[in-house]
């Protein structure tokens, strides 16, 4: 009896002692800000290597990938997105791993979510644009699904941020701008309008590859480009594109020219930025805060 008491106690005390000698996880969450419409870069390092990791942060998946340059893939990063619909309080980031023993490890953070108001604006554009005639809602559906496709996509993401500005202009319409066309309630303004007059030079804000450069009905000429790990950055209304789905480009490269097509009231470029198919603030990737280990 004393001996299987012996023993018990000799197990237990060898399983907390295992437990407590577990390599630690540590997760670091970089933002410029805590409110809707904001991207979370989140990076989790460990006491040892993994062979995997994968997270969830409201409600949305986070894809992590091992930051590059690593002889062990000890550091690990990834994007969360604080939707524009998101409401206010505390939030649990989870992420889930596996060692390279195949043996499984868990971290979570609490984060805060605080308010945030937009303004809202009613602008005027073609009725065309407001209720699309029946002859185009073929050509709308197609290109809902062609997006929808390239959003899913889930690319290694080497870092090389901070981001630079497509063009040199002054904001005409900010991120997250409650819209009305024609005095009908749309979606939130995805992205930002930048001030660049018909035939300005618009440049990549990152290196990426050219997922997209086409016209669509309502961003007219496009170019979006894949920065890996579910990030990507969109320029519309163009009036010249000047690079080819397949191209990878850099920093500060020429995409195209900017201009009027699609729906506008006038010349200026639209600069989006999304995490899978949720918007955020393209200005939160000029912060050097947000690509911190």
């Amino acid at each position: 009896m004393h001996l299987r008491i012996a023993l018990a106690l000799l197990a237990a005390l060898l399983a907390g002692a295992a437990m407590a000698a577990q390599p630690t996880l540590e997760i670091t969450v970089h933002a410029r800000e805590l409110v809707p419409g904001e991207p979370v870069r989140v990076v989790l390092r460990s006491g040892e290597p993994l062979r995997s990791v994968s997270g969830r942060f409201l409600e949305r998946d986070v894809a992590m990938a091992p930051i590059a340059g690593q002889d062990q893939p000890l550091v690990w990063s990834g994007w969360g997105m604080i939707g524009l619909d998101q409401k206010p309080g505390e939030a649990s980031l989870e992420l889930q791993a596996v060692a390279s023993n195949g043996e499984h490890r868990a971290a979570t953070r609490a984060v805060t979510v605080a308010p945030k108001e937009f303004p809202v604006e009613n602008l005027t554009v073609s009725s065309k644009y407001v209720e699309p005639p029946q002859e185009v809602q073929d050509r709308l559906a197609r290109e809902r699904a062609r997006l929808k496709k390239i959003y899913a996509r889930r690319a290694p993401h080497p870092l090389t941020g901070p981001f630079v500005r497509p063009v040199p202009g002054e904001p005409t319409s900010i991120f997250g701008t409650r819209r009305l066309f024609n005095d009908q309630p749309r979606s939130p303004h995805p992205g930002l309008d930048l001030r660049a007059a018909t035939g300005t030079t618009v440049e990549a804000s990152g290196d990426g590859l050219v997922v997209l450069a086409e016209d669509l009905y309502y961003s007219g000429n496009l170019v979006i480009l894949d920065h890996g790990g579910g990030l990507f950055t969109l320029y519309a209304h163009l009036s010249r594109i000047d690079v080819a789905e397949g191209d990878q480009v850099r920093a500060g490269e020429q995409l195209g020219l900017s201009g009027s097509t699609g729906r506008v009231t006038g010349p200026h470029l639209h600069w989006g930025a999304k995490i899978g198919n949720d918007p955020f603030d393209p200005t939160a990737l000029l912060d050097p805060g947000l690509y911190g280990e």
